[in-house]
């Protein structure tokens, strides 16, 4: 022990050392600097950006360090003059100490002239770090020995006193100011990145940066604005920003486990949030410790005498563990979401996104462990449907995610979890650190016994802790596998929301998603009576430990003093919240695991490899080829394979691939741009330039073509939400004369003139605002336009008209942009192409039938053969024929092309911004909330229990100042009349007459104390459970019921709106918003009101004390609500933000996942990362600047509760008469403010961002919907299928002119009409307006004599039935697909099957066994023979009614996918049949037995065809004409043919098939041939 004489010295001594250890940086800068000079940079640049001119000239750091050096150098003369005058007095007082101290400032002056020659700013930065910590060195040393030398100057006398009292008190004042001026050095130049500002957390100084001071121009902007936009926040530094989070991670060493990865990447900050952490669980117990010490004080005290100078000592150490506490808890949330959890969660998301840019696109259905979904089963049975389609089992959720939905739910929720617990694990050590700190503690105050004891009672309530945990961590499991479920039965619902309109079955589909909703509610329900029960055991636990451990310490000791009591119940509170939160750590520790152990298995999922070698040309060698699987193969692969492919495909050339339907056309086209599995054989293919290689930029009209580069147009067209323009430039450079040309030979010029816009015009998602022709011609624009050398078509024909195409093929294909380039064309109008192809290939069944040049299938007759076996005798002339009038694209020819501008001055958005709320959340939603939970009643019960509950912990909290007190002071009477006395703080005694309140008590026993206080804690216990309960009923009620709402509106709104409304954002409303409505908006309301009725009872606590708390109190709560004023409206802002961030995140998603095979043909997937990890930072920066705010309003809160818990223990010092119990009483609850004041203001500030997503649910649940009003037609109409059209005038909005004019038109019952037009004729707009998505603005329609927009929208639609040209399935069976709702027979649907070809007899008499025992399946063993035959031969998946469909029907062809919705048409057998160009993408001789198959099976139906070829329609009964949205021509065929100069006779000779088309309409055609 060293000598007290002796420590100050010594304590110098350690000083200068450690303050010399500080200084070594600045004098080896100052070294390096003299050696080596460096001039100032003329701009500053770093990770994060560059400095502006502008930006730099704003930097300067004089102020601060002109003050840094005028105190320094202060300082150094003032410690010169109190060494002199030590070393001048006789008795030597501090004369070490003195000169010790002239060292430390020397040392400090040292590093301020470092600071000030320093040229770098972060160096200058980090310099005064050093000195700060110096100055603190130094302040804490100087009031060492101030108290060393008051206490000698008290024993002597020395005629310089005040002169030195005055110096050394100027030194520590310096010393703070010295401090002070070295934190407020700027750290850098406001620098940009990309043109934008970068957050300026690391260019203000520290003292800006470590009080968060730096966000508060932006709250002051949101509060001036009452708005705040993405624009306004600045962009994140390099260690947030998605881009250099990944290509950190792309430079470290891969490691086995990706979680040792992420540790690995986020070491530095994990370690440090671990270090905060253990400074918290010190500083949490500290004010009880500080407590302890005060209340040991005042039990020591006499009454009236004044307190002992010690306690002053103890409330200063009080301010400063609050206020430090606080600091470190504030950073510690800092670090662990603006360092670990938003970075880790970018970094993820990235990774994720880059993977599914490399990762093979599977399409096939995955297997499900050989279990097959049994045949009766049907998509209808809700709950069913989605279990058949997403089993929910434990395999299914630790396997990899193979739908597109599970993929886009790895970045939506699975990364989200492993962020958020990164962001947390620190609780595991923290607890270990907390419970090592409080029993040390509580064993110094009260013993071990008493410390066993209390431990014992807690073990007994451990196991029921542990089974509520794990009863919680299942059913939150359950929770999230049905929540799963619910998004995939939506999403589907949103992706065929056509189909469900057009089929009328909405009820059906509401009812489908309300099950699968109740199930969720359920589970939820589950969820919150798990959370009651662990409710009650946190409430229960710390009263067991309390009332066990105080009767033991009052039983042994013999008496419960107020030091001990409350010390030991605030720290068994404490100690209780951390065990209790253990178990849920635990949950979603394991959530964690599972979702990380997804995440790894996608990323480590096969990628597509190089299965093409380089080439001069494209050839096949032996190849052996299969859709690409990520399944080991087995003998049970059932994937179609093309087997044994032997091609040349001659270069700069035009090659022809033809086969029927369902023969692996478009799978031949993915193997040539590397989308297949080669099984066996070699591929070669010309290997194109990397991307960085290209210079598009540079790209002139001689050197624009890359001979090696491929450009795809897929079978079905991708496109963007972009405008028109983007689409077909692509991301190149806009060659305004290439561009034009292109626009011309792919018949977009009249299109342009109809868009509203022009080329501006916005396209929604894949196209949706263009019919199917133009979807087609957009893509074909888009690959011509390109730079690619090498042209991949998959059935670019097959959606346009017969003329149209003609003048594709001449103009576009074989015209001046597309000669020269090696094309390879999927079709089967192979009499269309012959004349200027060079190769063809005729695939079979799972092989190559022909293949050869042109020339020499002419010779041998092979040519045509395939041409026959492609297209009937009338196609075959259509094609053939080169008569097609072209002028209608190409004007005269000599006529320059216009541009088409937007017609508008302001370009109107297809897909409109996000609609973003603005101020407060309005009461309304409020109200709407607080009425579907319950009402006034339910409320008013609520807030009941939680006021009564307030009173009774307060009153147990008084019972223990009645225990622990004096006889004479126990009656509350006393208490009141006492609190409001006029206390004299200066310390004169109270002239009232005490004897009053000292009438004596009989003395009660230990058991009446303990029975009393376990009565209030019984009933707190009750009351405590009983308010989470009944909110947690009433969050239910209201999530049923806005969910309900939700999903009927969104399912009847008009169909324009849903066009026009990105999936994400409505799938945010049924998925993100509803989790925090069913699961966080009931808790934080229940957190909210409890901490609202805390609040008020520390108030009361403090009246109970003296008027002066109460004045302080209101004092300090008003300044905390100017705080939560600044702070509410930017957390508002940018929770809104954050909200709206996420969906263009899940949309970018979703649309790369669709166009995936497009974007790689491309060689665009950099481009698509990139603009990925643009979003995906604007989500992180909403989202970081959120968690800044909080810790802004946390931290002053803080503070503000530090100087609560101070002063309030400032007054019970100076008021001499009050006693240790009822001052122990004050301060329990005085502690308690700061917590409470900050989560008061917190679970508000959380209940307007929980509202939030009940804004947003409430703002689409009032939308528009289709009318719901009408009669009931009779129920046999329609019994003729008479259709009425009279003067019919429609619009697709109120703002846009018509589309159809006065349209007027008979259809007898049982007529057969066909509907022609050029495109933008008005065919589509018919169809739409027959079924009431346009409703009529002038004129009706009447059927059967009813005039449908009288009737009921849901009976006339379920009455008509439609084949549209983009077939819509869902995921599922064949069955589920045929018979969505179980309402037909398996040999209905097989013969549904059979008669659009889809099967053969031959193919049901084979597979007889699993269509008659479907519970067999696959799984029934075969022999080795039939499955070696088998392993030879491609199956036909239609031959059982329970092989799966994939999401969309994606593992089928496009032609099957028409087949299966035209069979499901046959299913419903309607008496009105609209066919939109229904078989488009069927091979020719298939499509003529489906047309013989048509007019057979719907005999008895009219029929409406919207036709392209008019030899599809020449022989109906009549023929419908259009032409900009009138009727033109309405007659027979013959009646229209026979009108001189009309407009169906001019389209019938200027058809490549004229001569067929006149016998057909003349009649002198045989059946056979028009058939």
């Amino acid at each position: 022990m060293v000598d007290s004489a002796l420590a100050p010295p010594v304590l110098g001594g350690v000083g200068v050392v450690l303050v010399l250890l500080l200084t070594l940086p600045s004098i080896f800068g100052g070294v390096s600097h003299f050696r080596e000079p460096v001039a100032k940079p003329e701009t500053y640049q770093d990770k994060d950006g560059v400095a502006t001119d502008e930006s730099m000239s704003r930097y300067s750091a004089r102020i601060p360090k002109g003050l840094l050096a005028f105190f320094s150098v202060l300082g150094l003369l003032t410690s010169l003059a109190l060494g002199v005058l030590g070393t001048l007095d006789p008795q030597k007082s501090l004369l070490i100490e003195n000169w010790l101290n002239v060292a430390q400032w020397g040392l400090i002056l040292v590093q301020t002239t470092s600071i000030l020659t320093a040229r770098d700013t972060v160096r200058s930065y980090t310099l005064g770090i050093y000195t700060v910590l110096s100055c603190i060195l130094l302040f804490a040393i100087l009031l060492h020995e101030d108290q060393h030398l008051a206490e000698q100057l008290r024993r002597t006398s020395f005629s310089g006193f005040s002169l030195i009292i005055g110096l050394r008190a100027l030194q520590l004042f310096l010393a703070v100011f010295a401090g002070f001026a070295s934190l407020s050095i700027p750290r850098r130049p406001e620098v940009y990145h990309g043109g934008n500002p970068v957050d300026r957390m690391m260019s203000v100084s520290a003292l800006h940066r470590y009080s968060f001071a730096w966000v508060g121009y932006l709250l002051a902007r949101a509060r001036s604005k009452n708005r705040l936009n993405q624009d306004d926040l600045p962009t994140m530094n390099h260690y947030t920003r998605a881009k250099e989070l990944s290509e950190e991670w792309a430079a470290m060493k891969p490691s086995s486990r990706i979680w040792i990865q992420i540790f690995r990447a986020h070491k530095y900050s994990f370690m440090v949030q671990w270090c905060l952490t253990l400074g918290q669980a010190l500083g949490n117990f500290a004010p009880q410790y500080v407590i302890f010490h005060i209340l040991q004080i005042l039990e020591r005290r006499i009454p009236g005498e004044a307190v002992d100078p010690e306690a002053w000592i103890w409330v200063l150490v009080l301010a400063l563990a609050t206020i430090g506490a606080s600091w470190n808890e504030s950073w510690l949330f800092w670090i662990s979401w603006s360092e670990i959890a938003i970075p880790v969660r970018s970094q993820l998301g990235g990774l994720i996104f880059q993977k599914s840019m490399r990762r093979k696109d599977v399409k096939g259905a995955a297997k499900e462990d050989k279990k097959e979904v049994p045949e009766g089963e049907a998509l209808a049975g809700a709950l069913g449907d989605a279990e058949g389609d997403k089993p929910e089992t434990k395999e299914e959720e630790d396997s990899d995610p193979k739908s597109k939905q599970s993929t886009v739910n790895l970045i939506g929720v699975d990364a989200k979890r492993v962020s958020d617990f990164c962001s947390f694990n620190n609780y595991f050590p923290g607890s270990l650190f907390k419970i090592v700190v409080s029993f040390s503690f509580l064993y110094s105050i009260i013993g071990w016994k008493p410390l066993l004891a209390g431990g014992a009672a807690m073990l007994v309530s451990l196991p029921i802790n542990i089974y509520w945990s794990k009863r919680y961590s299942d059913a939150q499991d359950r929770l999230m596998k049905v929540r799963d479920t619910k998004m995939g039965v939506v999403t589907e619902a949103l992706q065929g929301i056509r189909q469900i309109k057009f089929s009328a079955l909405e009820t059906n589909w509401h009812e489908k998603i309300g099950k699968v909703r109740n199930r969720e509610l359920s589970e939820q329900w589950g969820v919150f009576i798990c959370e009651t029960f662990l409710i009650f055991c946190w409430i229960v636990n710390p009263i067991a430990l309390a009332a066990t451990s105080l009767a033991v310490y009052a039983w042994v000791e013999g008496e419960l003093t107020p030091s001990v009591a409350f010390t030991s119940i605030g720290i068994f509170g404490s100690l209780e919240v951390t065990l209790a939160v253990l178990p849920e750590l635990t949950t979603d520790l394991l959530d964690a695991w599972v979702s990380i152990d997804r995440i790894e298995k996608y990323l480590n999922s096969p990628e597509i490899s190089q299965t093409t070698s380089d080439g001069p040309s494209i050839s096949f060698d032996g190849a052996s080829i299969a859709w690409p699987s990520d399944d080991e193969k087995e003998d049970g692969d059932e994937r179609y394979v093309l087997r044994n492919i032997n091609l040349s495909f001659p270069e700069n050339e035009l090659s022809v691939i033809s086969g029927k339907t369902g023969t692996g056309k478009s799978l031949l086209l993915a193997a040539i741009l590397g989308e297949v599995d080669l099984l066996s054989g070699s591929l070669n293919v010309p290997r194109a330039p990397q991307t960085r290689n290209r210079h598009d930029d540079l790209a002139t009209m001689d050197s624009w073509i890359i001979p090696t580069s491929i450009a795809f147009v897929a079978q079905i067209p991708w496109i963007e939400n972009a405008s028109f323009k983007s689409n077909i430039l692509f991301g190149l450079p806009c060659d305004e004369t290439r561009y034009q040309k292109v626009i011309q030979v792919c018949a977009l010029n009249k299109d342009l003139e109809m868009l509203s816009d022009g080329e501006d015009t916005e396209i929604g998602a894949n196209g949706i605002n263009l019919s199917g022709g133009q979807r087609w011609r957009v893509t074909f624009a888009r690959a011509l336009y390109s730079r690619a050398g090498i042209l991949v078509l998959d059935d670019i024909f097959s959606a346009v008209d017969a003329h149209v195409g003609r003048y594709l093929f001449e103009k576009a294909l074989t015209g001046e942009l597309g000669v020269g380039r090696t094309r390879i064309l999927v079709t089967h109008h192979v009499a269309l192409v012959k004349t200027k192809t060079k190769y063809i290939v005729e695939l079979g069944d799972g092989t190559v039938e022909h293949a050869g040049l042109v020339e020499d299938m002419e010779n041998d007759g092979t040519l045509q053969q395939i041409i026959r076996h492609e297209e009937t005798e009338s196609q075959i002339g259509d094609d053939e024929d080169g008569t097609v009038g072209l002028g209608e694209f190409s004007g005269n020819g000599t006529e320059p092309l216009k541009k088409v501008y937007s017609k508008k001055p302001d370009v109107k958005k297809f897909v409109e911004d996000e609609v973003r709320e603005q101020g407060r959340v309005k009461t309304a939603i409020y109200m709407n909330y607080l009425t579907s939970s319950g009402g006034l009643a339910f409320w008013s019960l609520a807030l009941l229990s939680f006021g009564v509950l307030q009173a009774v912990v307060t009153g147990r909290s008084w019972w223990i100042r009645v225990w622990t007190g004096d006889q004479q002071h126990t009656s509350l009477n006393h208490a009141f009349t006492y609190s409001f006395q006029i206390h004299d703080l200066a310390g004169r005694p109270s002239t009232h007459n005490m004897t009053t309140f000292t009438a004596e008590q009989p003395g009660h026993t230990l058991k009446y104390y303990l029975l009393v206080y376990v009565g209030f804690s019984v009933t707190s216990a009750i009351l405590g459970t009983f308010r989470y309960w009944w909110i947690f009923t009433g969050s239910i009620k209201a999530s049923r019921r806005l969910f309900d709402r939700l999903s009927f509106t969104i399912l009847r709104t008009p169909l324009r709106w849903m066009d026009t409304v990105p999936l994400g954002r409505i799938l945010n409303r049924f998925t993100a918003d509803f989790n925090i409505v069913d699961g966080r908006l009931g808790p934080d309301l229940a957190m909210g009101a409890n901490n609202l009725f805390r609040l008020v009872g520390i108030m009361i606590a403090g009246i109970l004390v003296s008027p002066w708390v109460i004045v302080l109190s209101v004092s300090l709560l008003s300044l905390c609500l100017y705080i939560a004023v600044m702070f509410l409206p930017g957390a508002r802002e940018v929770k809104r933000l954050e909200s709206n961030a996420k969906s263009p995140v899940f949309e970018q998603f979703g649309s790369a996942l669709t166009g995936v095979g497009t974007i790689r043909a491309f060689d665009k997937t950099d481009v698509y990362i990139t603009r990925m990890f643009s979003k995906i930072d604007d989500h992180s920066t909403s989202y970081w600047h959120l968690w800044a705010f909080n810790r802004w309003m946390g931290w002053r809160m803080s503070i503000i509760g530090g100087f609560f818990a101070t002063f309030v223990s400032i007054i019970i010092l100076l008021m001499k008469d009050i006693d240790a119990s009822l001052a122990g009483f004050a301060l329990s609850f005085a502690l308690e403010y700061t917590s409470t004041i900050v989560y008061t203001i917190r679970h508000y500030a959380n209940i307007e961002l929980d509202m939030n997503a009940a804004e947003r649910i409430v703002e689409y649940s009032i939308l528009p919907t289709e009318t719901l009003e009408g009669a009931d037609p009779p129920a046999a109409w329609p019994s003729e299928g008479k259709l009425e059209v009279n003067d019919l005038v429609v619009a697709y909005a109120p703002d846009l002119p018509p589309v159809l004019k006065g349209l007027s038109f008979l259809v007898e019952r049982n007529e057969r009409i066909g509907v022609v037009g050029r495109t933008g004729a008005g065919k589509s707009s018919l169809t739409l307006a027959l079924f009431r998505f346009l409703e009529a603005r002038e004129g009706s329609i009447h059927i059967d004599g009813l005039d449908i927009s009288k009737i009921k929208l849901e009976a006339l639609r379920s009455r008509l039935a439609i084949i549209p040209q983009d077939p819509v399935l869902f995921s599922g069976t064949v069955r589920s697909n045929l018979d969505a709702f179980n309402e037909h027979t398996d040999d209905e649907l097989r013969d549904a099957l059979l008669r659009v070809h889809l099967v053969s007899e031959d193919d049901l008499t084979a597979a007889s066994p699993p269509l008659l025992s479907p519970e067999l399946g696959s799984s029934a063993s075969p022999t080795p023979s039939t499955s070696s035959t088998r392993s030879l031969r491609n199956s036909n998946p239609f031959t059982s009614l329970s092989s799966p469909i994939t999401e969309g029907g994606l593992n089928l062809s496009q032609g099957q996918r028409q087949l299966l919705c035209l069979a499901r048409a046959i299913v419903s057998r309607p008496k009105i049949m609209v066919l939109d160009e229904a078989t488009s993408a069927v091979d020719m001789g298939t499509d003529a037995l489906i047309q013989r198959s048509i007019r057979e099976e719907f005999g008895g139906s009219t029929l409406v065809v919207i036709a392209h070829r008019l030899s599809t329609i020449a022989d109906f009964d009549k023929i419908l004409v259009l032409g900009e949205g009138k009727v033109e021509e309405f007659g027979t065929p013959g009646e229209l043919f026979g009108v001189e100069n009309g407009v169906f006779r001019g389209m019938v000779r200027e058809s490549g098939e004229r001569h067929r088309l006149e016998q057909i309409i003349l009649g002198t055609a045989n059946l056979e041939d028009r058939e």
